[in-house]
């Protein structure tokens, strides 16, 4: 090196002379490579893991793009906002339910933007996400960061069980917070029994109260994690265990009873004047619904089915349809399952002990305790009802099949594979199980994106998000105080058959705009009425029309009163008859209408009006007496239902 080099590399006075090994480009700190081995070498599974509960995220973002509100979404959004948020509201039962949760985050949606999908889609996916996460910390936790915890996680994430609750907003908000407390419980439950933290302990009863502030399903959580802890806990029997584990953990055990009878108190009270939990109808019922639901709703789920849906009327929501065939091989890849599971381990039969326990008494008892099934053959067909089974079974397959491990990567005494003493006959087993576990994944996989994919193109939203978008406009457009009839919502946006008007369902949307009219009587003029696609059409009454009078326009009056005959009479089931009319006064004045039997008082107005009377039954002609103080045109008469005049419909005149 020459003098001159020496003199540019030769450090400055006063600086620290840096080891050639430490010198760092200017541009290092954007060569991502190092913090790639970094993650490659410590924490490739977990990325792995979070990368996908992503993309199952973005997977089930674009199926909810295309859905909606359905049914009773409307009227939780309309009692949300018509009620203040206090323990009556929070406390309202849902078909025998206790939803706190749900009705809280509903309360917040309706008031921040009321109807909006995009909003409650974005909830949705964040418990989505957060359930998705929780699962891989559990497995984790439970069985450390093996590779073979991944194929656990993708069986959660892709089970077909869950499409059907994801994708409607009242089910959503209890569904996936359920897996989302299940999953943080029983992750918590374990850091307990293996550390005896104060921490973990405050996590788990925090995470039992809330899956009882979403679901009452959660009822059934601390017997989970008692059998949890069992199986986990060193010793001989499971039911030394389970002694062992009850005794140490008594403080735990004495919490979540604290926790459990406060709710069941709070879901009796609740219960009160609506419908409280009851037994089956009958033995009968309970099998069969129970028989029905395993077999072809959740066994075929569970190994990727049903691979066939059958959509319910609108498309708004599909039950699972898989074929008889298909059922009976779900059946005998479970059993086969079970028993080899068995065959390996002795342990493992706990582990589908505790499934089947889950089953039955979240599952069954209380399902049918709260919904009261009228029709148990049908209502095992929604998948609904089994998925917050979709975590419990994920759990138990890793318990049954997976050594446990302990924080620093320790196999718990007790959950060694049984393989066979000879080294070579062992890796031909192992080697065999692989190759059996990799095809069974395989199936599952594609039977799984194959079912998803097929729920997907058979349900919509469309028909909802259009009738209810233009509806509100329509509204909103609409001159102050234009009278509305109150009539009942398309079948896609029907919530309730006792309260499913317009005047709630839309009129909740755009307040104090239109004056909502219930049952036409009296004099209205400019009556419309939102029409199937959201329209607001003006209203006719369809039956029969007696067409303008001979004289002038108007029906002849003789000695105070006017008669009017149809050309045929009206329908057998009319309620409404519409009169066109002029009044000749200044003063309002009042008449009497007869038709058939029926005889209702009209009050009129000055000038060219319309008028609504109420009747009833099939009638020929139609009477208006008691005609005095003014003169009296009455230009057309119809007597039938009324409905809004469309393309399909045409005003008939004679």
């Amino acid at each position: 090196m020459s003098q001159a080099e020496e003199e540019v590399h030769a450090p400055s006075p006063g600086s620290a002379v840096v080891p050639l090994g430490q010198v760092q480009r200017a541009d290092d700190w954007a060569d991502l490579r190092k913090t790639i081995r970094l993650i490659q070498r410590n924490r490739p599974v977990l990325i792995i893991a979070i990368v996908m509960v992503l993309a199952q995220v973005a997977w089930r973002a674009q199926f909810l793009s295309h859905l909606y509100f359905l049914r009773t979404d409307y009227f939780n959004y309309d009692y949300a906002l018509e009620s203040h948020l206090g323990w009556g509201y929070l406390t309202y039962p849902d078909s025998g339910q206790l939803v706190i949760g749900q009705r809280a985050v509903i309360w917040i949606l309706a008031r921040i933007s009321f109807y909006n999908w995009d909003l409650a889609m974005a909830v949705t996916l964040a418990f989505t996400l957060a359930a998705g996460l929780a699962a891989a910390k559990m497995l984790r936790t439970l069985f450390g960061e093996r590779r073979v915890i991944l194929l656990l996680l993708a069986i959660y994430l892709l089970i077909p069980v869950t499409m059907a609750s994801l994708g409607w907003l009242n089910d959503a908000l209890v569904s996936i917070p359920l897996q989302l407390a299940t999953f943080m419980a029983v992750d918590a439950q374990v850091s307990y029994v293996r550390a005896g933290r104060r921490k973990d302990f405050a996590a788990a009863v925090c995470w039992l109260i809330a899956g009882l502030i979403f679901s009452e399903k959660a009822l059934v959580l601390p017997l989970l994690l008692f059998a949890v802890s069992a199986f986990i806990e060193p010793g001989g029997s499971w039911f030394a265990s389970a002694r062992s584990v009850l005794i140490r953990c008594m403080r735990l055990w004495a919490a979540y009873g604290v926790a459990f009878f406060v709710y069941l108190i709070v879901l009796l009270t609740a219960s009160e004047g609506q419908v409280p939990p009851q037994a089956p109808v009958s033995a009968h019922s309970f099998f069969t619904f129970g028989w029905d639901l395993v077999r072809q709703t959740l066994l075929p789920s569970a190994v990727g089915g049903p691979w066939r849906w059958f959509p319910l009327a609108g498309n708004w929501y599909s039950l699972a349809a898989a074929q008889s065939e298909f059922q009976w091989i779900a059946l005998v890849v479970a059993i086969a399952v079970v028993g080899i599971s068995i065959w390996r381990r002795n342990a493992a039969w706990g582990a589908w002990a505790i499934f089947a326990g889950w089953l039955i008494l979240a599952d069954i008892v209380l399902v049918i305790a709260s919904k009261l099934i009228a029709y148990p053959a049908l209502s095992a067909l929604d998948t609904n009802y089994v998925a917050d089974a979709a975590p419990v079974l994920v759990l138990c397959l890793g318990l049954a099949f997976l050594p446990l491990s302990e924080p620093h990567g320790t196999a718990v005494a007790g959950t060694e594979v049984a393989l066979p003493p000879s080294r070579a006959h062992r890796l031909a087993a192992d080697q065999a199980w692989r190759s059996a576990a990799a095809a069974l994944f395989t199936v599952f996989l594609i039977g799984s994106i194959w079912s998803a994919q097929d729920y997907s193109s058979l349900t919509t939203g469309s028909p909802a998000a259009i009738y209810v978008a233009f509806a509100k406009a329509e509204i909103a457009q609409a001159q102050s105080g234009q009278p509305v009839l109150d009539t009942a919502v398309p079948p896609d946006v029907s919530y309730q058959a006792s309260d499913n008007g317009t005047a709630r369902v839309i009129g909740d949307a755009v307040p104090g705009r239109v004056r909502w009219i219930e049952k036409p009587d009296g004099t209205i003029d400019n009556l419309r009425e939102l029409a199937s696609n959201g329209l607001l059409e003006p209203v006719w009454v369809y039956g029969t029309s007696s067409g303008k009078g001979h004289v002038r326009g108007c029906w002849p009056e003789t000695d105070g009163a006017v008669t009017v005959s149809f050309p045929k009479p009206s329908p057998y089931l009319t309620t409404l008859a519409r009169i066109g009319y002029i009044w000749g006064s200044s003063a309002s004045g009042t008449v009497q209408v007869q038709f058939g039997n029926v005889t209702r008082s009209l009050v009129l107005e000055p000038g060219l009006h319309t008028a609504y009377v109420t009747v009833s039954g099939s009638a020929a002609t139609m009477s208006v007496s008691g005609i005095s103080g003014g003169t009296l045109c009455v230009g057309d008469v119809e007597a039938g239902n009324p409905e809004p005049v469309t393309a399909g419909h045409t005003i008939a005149r004679s």
